[in-house]
């Protein structure tokens, strides 16, 4: 349910649970079965995928401008890609997740398709030879309109399912930060590869890392090498592994179930009807706990570099206040700069919305290169800050000291704004308790 934060009625979101989803019987089945029908989706169906999960990405994800270039070149009018749902997982089916990292600039020049396709190529060599059947499904490393786009262009291509979930429940600023990685998951191998050069022939290298920061960094010095752009594939499992059936109840932990659903879902009703207020009410139906934190007009943009992330500040005022919303390439932290008081922090996320078209944008969408980036916004846009409460299980302790690990840097990067560093996660739903007119 969508609060004003002058009116608030706080609602648990059954979402947020390690449970079934415990809504209407309507929107239970929504998230599960979604498209035309028989597991399938269409061109069309991706579009609504990449919209919802542009908003659900907390800024990050990657820029919905640029996953919609993708759509149109990876991914043709008659093919059609396939979903699983985490219920109906075969045990013996080898997953992955596959992403594609780098330069957002290098993406909107045309380069960056081909990577995580060899990435998936090189997991299916590398099964093969150990004896294994090839990859059965994939899975999104996260919601964002790019990383979870690309398993479906793979689906469009391969013929692969897609499971319906991913580990991290938002957009996240380190790999470290994902449900695989804080239930000990077998992160190796880890297959990085490049785009297919104009000669047909890619590089590749397999690595074993030592933990998930490790296989970040080995990533980043290979994208740098490599016209800034690397596929990558990791994480390989079996469906046993992932399966939430009654008899799999333990997995549930692992990951969040009906995520892809749920981006289906706003992006259609974004695409669709274009209505900010209607998108709001739409959202409410989920029950998913989520807040109107702000409404404003962007007036600034500023990054800085900080340990090879943009970090960022974003500027939203309107006749009364000024909010703050600082990122390290997702969002992290809302701040009340007229209230001197923190609005929201990870792992809440922190999600904007256009009021003219309800447009949901990424923080690499405000004040891009308009040439470029067909869905650029540019300073002086109307938009709605919208909170949604963490999903429980990404309140784990592990994750939450992560997330303000990574807030403490960002601000560190903005000594002038004197925000102080939190010394503890505070839940979005008592932020809102306590945040006065």
């Amino acid at each position: 349910m969508l609060n004003d934060f002058n009116n608030i009625s706080i609602k648990k979101s059954s979402l947020n649970e390690d449970t079934p989803v415990k809504e209407t019987a309507q929107n239970e089945h929504s998230i599960k079965y979604f498209g035309p029908g028989n597991y399938r989706l269409t061109k069309k169906d991706i579009n609504y995928i990449a919209y919802g999960a542009c908003f659900l990405g907390s800024g990050g994800g990657g820029s919905i401008g640029l996953a919609l270039l993708f759509i149109d070149k990876m991914i043709n009018d008659a093919d059609v890609m396939f979903y699983v749902n985490p219920d109906n997982l075969e045990a013996t089916k080898n997953i992955s997740f596959i992403a594609t990292l780098g330069s957002p600039d290098k993406m909107f020049e045309g380069f960056g398709q081909t990577a995580s396709l060899n990435a998936f190529s090189e997991m299916n060599h590398y099964l093969s030879k150990s004896g294994q059947e090839p990859l059965g499904y994939l899975i999104p490393v996260e919601l964002g309109a790019i990383n979870t786009l690309i398993p479906f262009i793979i689906s469009a291509r391969k013929g692969i399912e897609v499971i319906n979930g991913d580990p991290c429940g938002r957009a996240a600023p380190e790999m470290s930060m994902n449900l695989f990685n804080i239930n000990k998951l077998s992160l190796n191998p880890v297959i990085l590869t490049s785009d297919t050069d104009e000669s047909g022939h890619y590089k590749k290298t397999i690595i074993q890392a030592k933990n998930a920061d490790d296989a970040e960094n080995q990533a980043r010095q290979f994208a740098k090498s490599h016209n800034y752009l690397a596929g990558m594939a990791c994480y390989p499992m079996q469906g046993a592994d992932l399966n939430c059936s009654i008899l799999s109840g333990k997995n549930r932990a692992k990951f969040i179930q009906w995520s892809v659903g749920l981006a289906w879902n706003l992006g259609h009703t974004r695409v669709e009807s274009r209505n900010y207020t209607e998108f709001l009410d739409f959202l409410g139906d989920f029950s998913l706990s989520s807040y109107k934190l702000f409404e404003g007009i962007i007036t600034n943009k500023e990054e800085r570099k900080i340990s090879g992330f943009d970090a960022g500040k974003i500027t939203v005022s309107n006749e009364k206040e000024s909010l703050f919303i600082y990122y390290k390439n997702e969002s992290l932290l809302a701040w009340n700069v007229t209230r001197k008081c923190y609005v929201a922090m990870g792992p809440d996320s922190i999600n904007f919305l256009a009021k003219n078209d309800a447009q949901p944008l990424s923080n690499a969408d405000i004040n891009s290169d308009s040439a470029k980036n067909p869905k650029n916004i540019p300073l002086g846009t109307e938009i709605g800050i919208i909170g949604l409460c963490a999903f429980e299980k990404l309140q784990n302790t592990v994750l939450v000291d992560l997330f303000l690990t990574n807030i403490q840097e960002t601000l560190a990067a903005f000594p002038e704004d004197h925000v102080p560093l939190p010394e503890r996660y505070i839940q979005l739903s008592d932020l809102m308790q306590h945040y006065k007119k």
